[in-house]
């Protein structure tokens, strides 16, 4: 019965069955559309999902406005000072924002995200008159993998942070702990579709480039070259004739491609370049829908990180502002807080960068074939692929104001550490002028 279920579970023979897990999330209104699968197969808008949304965030600005009306945070629990409520002011303001771009985008540029699945739809079928066999089994599994990851991931931060509160005899009101909980939930929501959208890009560059290693194999194997790495070009050499036929031998382990592909490069090359424009339309879309969402995530996770660095080492050089019973526990929230938010920002940044890395695997692959084929039509098939190539690159960017790549770990990371010294001496400028208003007054 359990294995029954459980393929039943993972069937996906197409990719409107692969992307079950994306839809779970209109339930909340994040992911406004929904998937027929009838023998047409469309992706249309949901209403229901487009109203739940509207709810969704007017829930959350209810419970924000009452906790903001009361003055509760969480940091004003454990002690108050001028830095930490102009600290807690700045993330109320950034949170409020990035909520409402969050779900300003999922429900009113949510076209776009119909947009991005109908395009891998027409690269699907592209795909398979090719003769390449998609594996939607691998999507399925690795988006539940996905979602059941967040998912754990969040329950479990959620509650060890209300255990940590209460432990230091804390109890915040529901209002206050729902504005607290609700942008960690929608944000790993939002995460979540990016990393499902960037994943189907990633495996159609895949197997985009499984077709141009198959041609470049063919070319080996005619010109009696051999591949010495796979970012370094291709050489004619007797002495590696052994391990040529060791290559020849023992193919490599791809998807099942049909001899069309051998034996008709050129045809392949032009559905090469057709797949390759479509797919950098999608990377474009998902940037578009994406972009402020992102920005607005990366800046909400850097202003915690950097407050939340600031209230463990104000704790540390005064102790005195935290009683004994909830020292533990105040570093422990505030640093599980802190690698949330490092994590969603690494995530982000791992998404975008294997998708990149992907697609920059192609002119490699495609400048290879050329230094070996003297076919002048297929040539020339190439040098067109090369030149769109050089014209669209795929890029992630948070609104056009950073890349999201790894370089953005090294930036977040030295800002991080600069605002973090300005906090440091602003607090003990802040600390010498009440020392010396008290000894005048003393």
């Amino acid at each position: 019965m359990a294995v029954k279920l459980w393929h039943r579970i993972m069937q996906a023979d197409n990719v409107f069955q692969a992307l079950r897990p994306l839809t779970f999330i209109s339930l909340l209104g994040l992911a406004p559309f929904k998937l027929n699968l009838n023998p047409q197969k469309e992706v249309q808008t949901s209403t229901y999902s487009f109203i739940a949304g509207i709810v969704h965030f007017l829930f959350f600005a209810l419970c924000f406005g009452i906790s903001a009306w009361e003055g509760d945070s969480i940091i004003g629990y454990f002690f108050q000072t001028n830095i930490t409520r102009m600290g807690d002011s700045t993330l109320r303001l950034t949170g409020i924002l990035a909520m409402s771009t969050i779900f300003g985008f999922a429900m009113f540029k949510r076209q776009r995200l119909v947009s991005i699945i109908q395009n891998i739809i027409v690269v699907d079928e592209i795909f398979v008159r090719l003769g390449m066999k998609l594996n939607y089994r691998r999507i399925l599994f690795s988006s539940l993998l996905i979602s059941l990851f967040m998912l754990l991931f969040n329950v479990i931060y959620l509650c060890v942070s209300y255990g940590l509160l209460v432990s230091a005899f804390i109890s915040p009101s529901f209002e206050t702990f729902t504005a607290f909980a609700l942008p960690h939930i929608n944000i790993s929501l939002t995460i979540f579709k990016f990393l499902c959208t960037t994943d189907l890009a990633r495996s159609r560059f895949s197997m985009l480039n499984e077709i141009l290693q198959d041609i470049l194999d063919a070319h080996i194997e005619q010109y009696n070259a051999l591949e010495l790495s796979p970012m370094h070009s291709v050489v004619n050499q007797r002495r590696y004739s052994h391990r040529l036929r060791n290559l020849i031998s023992t193919p490599m382990k791809r998807y099942s491609v049909t001899s069309i592909i051998r034996l008709n490069p050129e045809y392949a090359i032009k559905q090469v370049s057709n797949i390759h424009n479509l797919l950098c339309d999608i990377c474009q879309t998902i940037e578009e829908y994406f972009t402020y969402p992102l920005l607005g995530i990366i800046a909400i996770s850097f202003l915690f990180i950097l407050f939340d660095d600031f209230y463990i080492l104000e704790a540390i050089m005064n102790p005195k502002r935290l009683d004994v019973f909830e020292a533990e526990e105040f570093f422990s929230f505030f640093l599980i807080q802190m690698m949330w938010y490092i994590i969603i920002i690494v995530t982000i940044v791992e998404a975008s960068s294997r998708t990149i890395l992907h697609s920059n695997y192609t002119g490699a692959t495609v400048h290879k074939i050329l230094n070996l084929t003297d076919d002048p039509e297929l040539r020339d098939r190439l040098f067109r692929l090369s030149l769109q190539l050089s014209h669209r690159k795929v890029l992630f960017t948070a609104a056009g104001l950073f890349r999201l790549d790894r370089t953005l770990i090294f930036t977040i990371t030295g800002a991080a550490t600069c605002y973090l010294i300005i906090l440091v001496q602003f607090r003990s400028t802040h600390h010498m002028e009440e020392n010396g208003f008290n000894s005048t007054h003393i």
